[in-house]
């Protein structure tokens, strides 16, 4: 088999903000394995790609909002490589069922990652999934059409540990609901890692036993230095199977929240050390979004809000499809900005220049 000279684009994973302003290099586990596959297949491969003529260049995407990018981009890319191959999850197209989902050539898909990525990315932190999945079904998240509603498991922490370092970042969908959660936690410990779970944990699922689990690790922020533990406030009511009965059940999230936060209080972790996703522009209402921003203020905790955008990227609407309320970009800048700990949202100056922006705009379609 001849040699090939391969391409790997990584669109927009090698930079990602980690919401305070700093940014860290952040890899994409999918081009990892690429890498490695065809390193082993002795292939020149070419990352980061800049637009060498190559006889197969991957193109890998997670998030849908370079969609439009990429298509603009194409037919330069293809006067400069035989072969082009896309994929990931900003690819694929969620609009109904069955969806279309990319994956890796099986061959490929069973190249470890680890040591690859690692060398590729030139990070010294280990990074994966322990487990995939998610029992809870947000309607507004494709974990559970990519992945399945069923946590399982992928590989050992152990499997992830980077010999250039010892800190860890798990990317886990649903950590706590996983019944090797505990196997996890004795690994961190019996290998002396820190540890960052990026995505957000489940509050419903904090019990005694996971707060003082979370408590035996040292937990960290994404570049491994500033105690963070993130948790999810993305709903006022939230409905999801119980992993225990099978049921359904449903949380009054404005009354779970502060419980849950108490409690992991009471087992040493204080509140400035969480940090909290918080949608918003999906399915609540101004006063809903500023119901919960004061329990997590007068918590002390963190927050870190992400406007909604639909499954494929669309921006600025709600989960109807309907144009967003004109407070959600106010909102967004009112915390980031550390505003909110000081100032009334009716006071913030930013708030009445997106509402005569909406105002502008609605008389404008009105004229047509």
């Amino acid at each position: 088999m001849n040699e090939m000279r391969i391409g790997i684009l990584d669109i927009d994973t090698k930079k990602e903000t980690d919401g305070f302003g700093r940014k860290s290099k952040y890899p994409n586990i999918a081009c990892g394995k690429i890498y490695g596959y065809h390193k082993l297949n002795g292939d020149e491969v070419i990352y980061p790609y800049n637009g060498e003529k190559v006889d197969r260049l991957y193109i890998s995407t997670i998030f849908t909002a370079t969609r439009p990018m990429i298509k603009r981009m194409l037919p330069y890319w293809e006067q400069r490589a035989d072969e082009i191959l896309i994929g990931g999850t900003g690819w694929d197209d969620y609009t109904k069922a069955p969806y279309t989902i990319t994956g890796l050539p099986p061959e490929i898909e069973a190249i470890p990652h680890m040591n690859w990525t690692y060398e590729m990315y030139d990070i010294n932190y280990g990074i994966g999934f322990t487990t995939r999945g998610c029992h809870v079904g947000c309607s507004f998240c494709v974990v559970p059409k990519k992945e399945g509603m069923t946590e399982y498991r992928d590989v050992t922490v152990k499997d992830l540990i980077n010999p250039r370092g010892k800190h860890v970042i798990l990317m886990n969908n649903n950590s706590l609901a996983h019944k090797d959660f505990y196997e996890d936690i004795e690994e961190i410990k019996e290998y002396g890692l820190t540890v960052h779970w990026d995505q957000a944990n489940d509050i419903t699922l904090v019990t005694p036993k996971v707060a003082q689990a979370l408590r035996s690790v040292d937990y960290r922020g994404f570049d491994g230095k500033k105690k963070q533990l993130f948790f999810a406030f993305d709903l006022m009511t939230k409905k999801k199977i119980d992993p225990e009965t099978g049921g359904t059940v449903t949380y009054d999230m404005t009354k779970v929240v502060p419980e849950r936060v108490k409690l992991l209080n009471e087992f040493g972790i204080p509140s400035h050390h969480l940090v909290f996703y918080m949608l918003i522009g999906f399915n609540t209402t101004e006063e809903e979004d500023l119901e919960r921003v004061e329990i997590l203020r007068s918590l002390g905790c963190e927050i870190y809000p992400m406007l909604y955008r639909d499954l494929n990227g669309k921006v600025g609407v709600d989960w109807r499809g309907n144009p967003q309320p004109f407070h959600v970009r106010a909102l967004r800048d009112w915390i980031n900005s550390g505003v909110y700990r000081k100032t009334p949202f009716k006071d913030f100056d930013r708030r009445d220049r997106h509402k005569k922006q909406r105002q502008i705009e609605e008389m404008q379609i009105a004229m047509f």
